[in-house]
């Protein structure tokens, strides 16, 4: 499959699929070139595209996709395995709440004293607990 169908099939660009392969998150071999030295690629290649957009949908970073997708051709990637990584990006995405919601409230705070609000009470967030 030429880079222009497999763009039209996957959804990314063919400058993302360029660079994806550049970072090593595909692979195409020497033998996966046309005799134009036009880039021919498999068929798996799509699928790989398609975890690749599916785990970024889940807000997995680059290179966290990376390893999965090492882990999946080692064949590394047992259900264990896979909840310790849906455990840890759950960890990782409820402190990413916690510090937007500090963020919000910092900000709350300066606008009511924009707005020339006195600000009798506050409770610090370091006294708050953001587990009920």
């Amino acid at each position: 499959m030429l880079i222009g169908e497999l763009a039209k099939a996957s959804g990314f660009s063919k400058d993302t699929i360029r660079y994806y392969q550049k970072i090593g998150l595909i692979e195409l071999s020497k033998q996966d070139r046309r005799d134009n030295n036009y880039r021919d690629y498999p068929a798996e290649t799509l699928q790989t595209l398609i975890a690749i957009r599916n785990l970024k949908s889940l807000g997995f970073t680059l290179e966290e996709i990376r390893e999965i997708i090492v882990r999946r051709q080692v064949d590394a990637l047992d259900r264990d395995t896979t909840f310790r990584i849906i455990e840890q990006k759950i960890i990782h995405l409820d402190a990413q709440v916690d510090k937007l919601l500090l963020y919000k409230h910092r900000l709350q705070i300066a606008r009511l004293q924009m707005q020339g609000q006195q600000i009798d009470h506050i409770i610090p967030l370091t006294e708050i607990s953001m587990c009920a």
